[in-house]
Order: structure tokens, then sequence, then C-alpha cells
């Protein structure tokens, strides 16, 4: 039997129902300064930390893309729909920490987004006091895929990542988790899986309510 009693946590897409929301924030920003980002381009994106993200950006968009005033437009939308309250918690995903944190389960979040602005995001969702630590992109030399993130999740929480079970919504979040060692269940948001990506997780769930009832059976045969 395999002993699970780790669970770290991809944020974006998993966590908080921010995807959609970064989409369209990105989408929006690029038309206003007359560019068009295809559904099919931005989820290219998904899950890179920063460094790599704006390297991908400008391979995409090209040479003249005016990365700056991008990057301002997009903050400025993003600013005006967390503050909306458009910023929440996936489904199940509150009741399933909950039960973690009772049964005293350490828990860590592992997200490509910077530290500092994945706290934010946590705290707006009311879901930070739940988490051990939280690794952002900027934590580690190389973010996801390298396998960095979720080998330091894991230290950090004091628990092998052969113990630890990793979530994720993202195909360069899962490369990152397979190869650091964890067990890896994947919950598709924007894009569905390809058949190789099918692959690799131990599980593929539907929804972050299936994920969430996953993880309480595979973790609680170990408490």
């Amino acid at each position: 039997m395999k002993i699970l009693r780790g669970v770290v946590f991809d944020m974006d897409g998993v966590l908080i129902n921010s995807e959609p929301m970064i989409r369209a924030c990105a989408q929006e920003a690029a038309a206003k300064l007359g560019f068009s980002i295809s559904d099919a381009t931005y989820v290219t994106w998904m899950g890179l930390p920063s460094v790599q993200l704006k390297d991908a950006i400008r391979r995409s968009m090209g040479a003249t893309f005016p990365m700056e005033a991008f990057y301002e437009e997009y903050k400025k939308r993003w600013g005006r729909k967390v503050e909306s309250g458009k910023l929440v918690a996936n489904p199940g995903i509150e009741t399933l920490l909950g039960v973690l944190k009772k049964e005293s389960v350490p828990m860590a979040v592992a997200t490509s987004t910077v530290r500092e602005h994945a706290i934010e995001s946590l705290r707006t969702t009311n879901l930070l006091t739940y988490f051990d630590t939280i690794v952002g992109g900027d934590n580690v030399q190389n973010g996801k895929p390298a396998p960095d993130i979720y080998r330091y999740a894991a230290r950090k929480i004091n628990v092998p990542t052969n113990q630890c079970i990793a979530l994720e919504d993202s195909e360069i979040g899962v490369k990152s988790a397979v190869s650091a060692g964890l067990h890896v269940i994947m919950i598709p948001d924007l894009v569905a899986p390809n058949s190789d990506i099918r692959k690799l997780p131990e599980h593929i769930v539907a929804s972050t309510v299936d994920a969430a009832d996953l993880v309480l059976e595979l973790i609680t045969c170990g408490i």
C-alpha cells in the first residue's frame, strides 16, 4: 500500500478559478493595444513562470509586441476583476483543505506565480491560512516543467516526494510534478490533455470536487 501523507497544490486553475480570468485579462489587454491573443496561443503559456512566460509571449506575439504596455493593461483589468469579487476558490477546495488541516496533513502550494502575488491571491480567496508553505516561481531557479518547485515544496513540508500527492491542471505542471516523483492528480482546466499527457498522471478527474474526493480517499488510507 502506498503511504501518502502530504499534498502539494498548484494554484491557478486548481485552488482558484483564475485561468479564465487570466486569459480574459490578457486578451482584453492585447486587444486594447491592437493585438489578438487566440485561446490556442494562451494555452501554450499556461503554467510557465514569469521569466519563461515573457519569452513565450515574445515568441508568440512577435518583436513589435509592446510588452510593458501589455503588462500595465493586464494588471489594470486583473485588479478590477479581483476588486469586484470574481476571484474565488474552486468548488470543493475549501472543504478539502479544512479536512486535511484538521487531520494535520502537511500542505504546500507550488505555483509559477511570483510568491508575493500568490500570497495575495490566496488571501483574497480565504485560502492562505490552510497552507504550511507557499512556493512561488521566483523561489526556484528552474520553473515548471522542471521538477525543482515540487521537490522544494515537498522538502519545505518535510515529506518525501514519493509520499506526496500533487494536484495540477496544466501540461507543464503535470510534467513538473511527475518528474519530481509525486503522485499526480490532473484536473484539466482550459484544455483537454492530449494522448501523451494522459499517460503521465496517475489520475485524471473531471472537476476539483472529484479531485477533493480522491485526495481524501488516498490520504485517509495512511492516516
